[in-house]
């Protein structure tokens, strides 16, 4: 499985009704199936010869897999060779971006100078098959057969038509299986494919079968890395297996991709806690309850994780400060920072933390902290016991942020007029330039 989806990647609309059906065994309404095809490579051979060229493998592929980056200037190198076959993959290209009215007149005009190759009838048959149109569909092969004789391309188009209808994943993907026999090279065979699998992979799983489940769903993967569905359902797979860290490696990967599943990613994280907690990890329960309260999930939607994340954070916030008294601030630094991972609303943290900083030196980051303080002080109307304006002045003055500085000690003087630190303030504002 690639560890990066293209963002160029649309998913096309063929196949798309096959995970809009169930896997069992009943027809739609006006099912049927289309007159089996049988071919031997020696009647196709004679047919037509299929582009070879680097640029039409390419187009190919990518149309099949919905890879659009860069697909104008791909049909643009392979366009001279194309011959018969041009305006049909513009017609893929066209069904892909929904530009539905432009995809017949491209059919037609490859049957019109093409009457017999089947790559229009089978194309013609899988779009029809995409967009729910079933006999229509079936109807394109039977011309099909009757304008080509037998053909692999009829074969692949069936096995559309059976993958788009309830109940056909079987019989379609042994359809495909055999296109594959006659014709090793056929194109548009990978998107079909994986499909099929991903609907037996779906079916295993509903009947418990696992470990079948999970060999379809690798099958699947192999044969289109993009697919969003396939890839959520080998972490489903992996999670029920205990698998916890390959499986949120995948949801973390979607999530990277832009691909929001509603809070799925968040889920797995307090599952992995769990069944790390269940086998007495309790650092690498308390990272994965952090992960999913950062993914979005509340402190009561963690449940206890809320609990164990708290007295995590309190926790390193005591070893902090028994490191920073023995003087290693360092070791102090670090704890605090962890607290903070932990539970970033600890007030006395970020004020800890904020001393250690100041102490290293690094004034900015120091200064950050005590404005949080401060900040979220004066929003619940806290009275704080030490006065955190002019060691946030100070440390933004020691960071060469001397206006800001100033503003923050005349802040306090206009929020407190007549404040316990009034005086103090005063005298640190007439020294600053």
């Amino acid at each position: 499985m690639r560890s990066h989806i293209p963002s160029s990647v649309v998913r096309p609309p063929i196949l798309f009704s096959f995970l809009l059906v169930a896997c069992g065994q009943a027809e739609v309404p006006g099912g049927g199936e289309s007159q089996e095809v049988r071919a031997e490579p020696s009647e196709y051979q004679a047919v037509f010869q299929r582009d070879d060229s680097e640029a039409a493998r390419e187009l190919r592929r990518n149309l099949d897999l919905g890879v659009l980056e860069g697909i104008e200037s791909i049909l643009d190198r392979a366009r001279p060779t194309l011959g018969v076959e041009e305006p049909l993959l513009e017609a893929r290209l066209f069904a892909i971006r929904g530009q539905d009215l432009k995809v017949t007149p491209m059919i037609e005009q490859a049957r019109s100078s093409a009457p017999t190759d089947p790559r229009v009838y089978a194309t013609a048959a899988e779009l029809h098959a995409a967009s729910g149109r079933l006999e229509t569909a079936r109807e394109e092969v039977r011309r099909g057969l009757e304008a080509c004789g037998s053909a692999p391309e009829l074969l692949r188009a069936q096995a559309f038509i059976q993958l788009s209808q309830q109940g056909g994943a079987q019989r379609g993907l042994a359809l495909l299986e055999r296109a594959r026999e006659y014709d090793a090279e056929m194109p548009f065979m990978d998107r079909a494919t994986a499909q099929a699998h991903l609907l037996l992979a779906k079916r295993a799983l509903s009947e418990q079968r696992t470990r079948a489940a999970l060999e379809q769903v690798k099958l699947s993967l192999s044969r289109d890395p993009f697919e969003v569905d396939a890839r959520l359902l080998f972490a489903d797979i992996l999670a029920a297996n205990g698998e916890f860290p390959q499986a949120v490696s995948i949801l973390e990967e979607l999530e990277s991709e832009g691909h929001d599943r509603g809070g799925e990613l968040a889920l797995m994280y307090k599952r992995a806690a769990m069944a790390e907690l269940v086998l007495r990890r309790r650092d690498q329960a308390i990272e994965f309850f952090r992960l999913a309260r950062e993914a979005g999930l509340t402190d009561e939607e963690l449940g206890t994780g809320g609990d164990i994340l708290r007295g995590a954070a309190e926790q390193a916030m005591k070893d902090g400060v028994t490191a920073f008294e023995k003087g290693d601030l360092e070791t102090a630094r670090m704890r605090f920072e962890h607290s903070l991972r932990l539970d970033d609303s600890l007030l006395l943290v970020h004020g800890q933390l904020a001393v250690v900083l100041y102490r290293q030196q690094e004034f900015l980051p120091a200064a950050t902290h005590w404005r949080r303080v401060l900040d979220d002080a004066i929003e619940a109307d806290l009275v704080l016991p030490e006065p955190v304006h002019i060691f946030m002045a100070k440390a933004l003055y020691a960071a060469d942020e001397k206006l800001a500085a100033r503003t923050a000690l005349e802040a306090y003087l206009e929020r407190e007029p007549e404040g316990k630190w009034h005086q103090s303030t005063s005298a640190l504002l007439s020294e600053l330039p």
